[in-house]
Parts: C-alpha cells; structure tokens; sequence
C-alpha cells in the first residue's frame, strides 16, 4: 500500500472542480483543504474528500477519521483506489491535528483495518469521533485512553500549544504526522505510552462582564486537556486563543459543547468576523467552519484585535438573543 503525504499549510482549493483539476487521479482531500466543500467521490479518477467541517451540522456529521475508517471497512474505497491489487492513494491536508494524523493512519493501515482490527482501533477511532465533533466536550469515563491518546498525539499537542506551528512548512508538518502515525502503530500493536492529563486555561477576556452575560469565555488554553477542565467547570461557549503569528496576526477558534445554544449562533459570527476583516478574506482564506466550532482564516490569520473579535461576537450574541426574544413573544 502507498499513501504520499501532501499537506501544506498553504495549499488551499477552492472547490470540488479546483481540486479535480489540479490534482492527480487517486487523491484524496481530507478535514478542510477544500473550503465550501463538504464530503464528495468521484469515482472517474478516482478522487474524494472526507470532511466535517463546511456547512455541517456537528452531530450529525461524523469526523473525517471516522469517515476515512468506515469507508476503509465498507472495502469500495481500497477496490476504487486500487489497480492490479496496488492500493495507492495522495492525501492533501492543509493541517495536522488529531482527525488528519488519524486519516493519514488509517489510509496506510487499510489492510489492518479490513482484515485485522482489533478493540485498540476501534476504541481510539471512535474516542477521537466523538471528541472532534463535540469540540471536544465529549464526557468519558475512560480517562486511560484519554492518557493514551494524550501520548499519541503529543507532537502535533507540542506544536499547536507551544506556538510553533504558524511557523511549521510542509516538512515540518510532513514529520509531525508521520511521527504520530508512528506512535499510533505502537499503540494499535499494544504499547505506546500515557501522559498525564493535566489542562489549564486563562480568562483572556476584556470585557468579561458582557461576555459573561452573553454565556461565553474568551480563554487561552494550555494542554490537550484544557478543553476537558473547562467543560467541567461549566463552560459551554467559547473563544479560543490558538496563536499569535510572526506578523502580528492571531489565530482563533470559536465552539460550543451543544448546538442548542442558538444565540451563540457561530455561522452568523463567521460572516461578521469577515466583513470586520476586509480584503485578507478570499475564496480560500476566510473564517468558517461548521455549526458547532471553526476559526478564523489558516492562510493568514486574523488581523483583528482580541477586542474587536471579542465586540463582534457579543454584538452577535446580542442581535441574536433580541430576535429570539422578539418571535417569542410574537408567539
């Protein structure tokens, strides 16, 4: 089996036909690199993408792990990607966090997962599910594979959390996912190691009055972790500060544990955050992301202040939660 690994931060494609068009038959796209584009195959090429994020309802739409592993299962995507009995395929990611590490995984252990799998796959694929399409709010009982899987991801963890991946290449984030694929296998096979699940975040919050009366944090966060603490000290809604780039720029995430929170209505503050950014935001640079989580925009960033980004979205909130009040009472 042969997976060649593509991903650069600053490859973007601006649909299904940009993707089609640029690549070579046998390409897969998975978690993003396509924008506006959600999960797709194209069987004369073959070409797919596996994606949750764009115009997706979270809870209803499986990770891109998950959906690279039951295609694996169901067998057609190995017999699609396959010629004289040689599965071959080119992965494009645009990232490396835990969904694209486990896809890459996955595509390189087709035969495993069809022929040989066993609970410790099973389990981590579908731990991973069900973190990534919550933000991470998920609630488990099994902190030992929470422990595990802390080990397994710890390079792409040091990265994003000790601000070097703004300034990662394609070989750097090649290496990154390649050791984590790594690390997978050793546990799959029955080793690998624990790491001690310790999370803490900052209020980074400058009007912490309003946003706390429009039921979000705007948080640093410092481990895999932190995300698990705050959930467990009651916060549902939040602004994440992920980095600051060389530039000056900022990269941020925004989620929420439930799509019931429809104030918080993310869609609706990705198009303000846009508009508030001007003329950085093209086809393939914007904020986005699905219902439930996304950020701002991975070619450059946010050049906004955490106060304007802090403004906006409680202007949002604000518009949102008067309109909801207003039909209520039409009622």
């Amino acid at each position: 089996m042969t997976v060649i690994l593509k991903v650069n931060p600053k490859l973007a494609f601006t649909g299904r036909e940009d993707f089609i068009s640029k690549v070579r038959p046998n390409s897969i796209a998975v978690d993003g690199i396509i924008k506006n584009e959600q999960t797709f195959r194209v069987p004369e090429g073959p070409y797919a993408n596996f994606d949750h994020h764009y115009g997706s309802d979270d809870i209803a739409t499986r990770s891109s792990f998950m959906q690279v592993y039951l295609e694996i299962k169901q067998r057609d995507l190995v017999d699609r990607f396959s010629k004289d009995g040689e599965f071959s395929v080119y992965m494009y990611a645009d990232h490396g966090d835990e969904d694209v590490c486990g896809c890459y995984w996955a595509l390189r252990n087709a035969k495993k997962i069809i022929e040989n799998e066993n609970d410790r796959i099973r389990q981590l694929v579908d731990l991973c599910d069900k973190l990534d399409t919550t933000a991470g709010s998920f609630e488990t009982g099994d902190t030992v594979l929470r422990r595990r899987m802390a080990w397994i991801f710890k390079p792409y963890h040091n990265a994003r959390y000790k601000g070097r991946s703004d300034s990662m290449g394609p070989r750097e984030y090649g290496n990154m996912i390649r050791a984590v694929n790594g690390r997978i296998c050793d546990y799959v096979s029955g080793g690998g190691g624990e790491v001690k699940l310790e999370g803490g975040y900052e209020d980074i919050g400058i009007d912490r009055k309003r946003n706390e009366e429009n039921g979000w944090i705007f948080t640093k966060e410092f481990s895999p972790a932190s995300r698990m603490v705050m959930y467990l000290e009651g916060v549902r809604t939040f602004a994440s500060l992920v980095g600051k780039r060389k530039d000056g720029n900022i990269d941020v995430m925004l989620g929420k544990k439930t799509g019931w929170n429809i104030d918080y209505c993310i869609p609706k503050i990705f198009d303000r955050l846009n508009k508030e950014e001007g003329d950085i935001v093209s086809e393939t640079n914007f904020w986005g992301g699905s219902d439930m989580r996304g950020g701002s925009p991975k070619e450059s960033g946010s050049r906004l202040s955490l106060g304007g980004i802090e403004r906006c979205i409680n202007e949002e909130v604000e518009i949102a939660r008067e309109e909801r009040i207003s039909k209520e009472k039409e009622k």
